[in-house]
């Protein structure tokens, strides 16, 4: 479960924020973080990462769909490669159309090593007696 607050610790925000204290809290700390804003490199590759963590946290959180699937998933369904449909529209649809993937790509894995993948080639040699 602390996975998936993450986010919302990055941006120092409550996960029942609304989309403008998301806003609010993107431009605070990235003004604050902005690499531009640091000379010394030690300082600003710090920030660079720093900036980054909230420009992803912010590209996260402020997308209605990406959010849903990250307070229900965290990052792994984030990470999960599978594209929704607009059909899903509430948490428990998400929820269980990523269970149904997940599912799916196990089986997938369990069946990669009884179905081989490769090819084998044989020559023979006949000779008559």
């Amino acid at each position: 479960m602390e996975s998936r607050r993450e986010l919302y610790a990055i941006l120092n925000i409550p996960p029942e924020a609304s989309d403008e204290e998301i806003r609010k809290a993107y431009r605070q700390w990235a003004q604050i973080y902005h690499p531009d804003k640091y000379q010394d490199p030690q300082l600003k590759d710090v920030a660079t990462e720093n900036f980054q963590k909230i420009r992803d946290a912010y590209e996260i959180l402020s997308d209605e769909n990406k959010r849903l699937i990250y307070d229900v998933y965290g990052m792994e369904g984030l990470n999960s490669g599978y594209e929704l449909g607009t059909k899903l529209n509430k948490p428990e649809e998400i929820k269980e159309e990523l269970e149904r993937l997940r599912r799916r790509k196990e089986e997938e894995k369990i069946f990669a090593h009884f179905w081989p993948s490769g090819s084998l080639l044989a020559k023979f040699l006949f000779r008559s007696t």
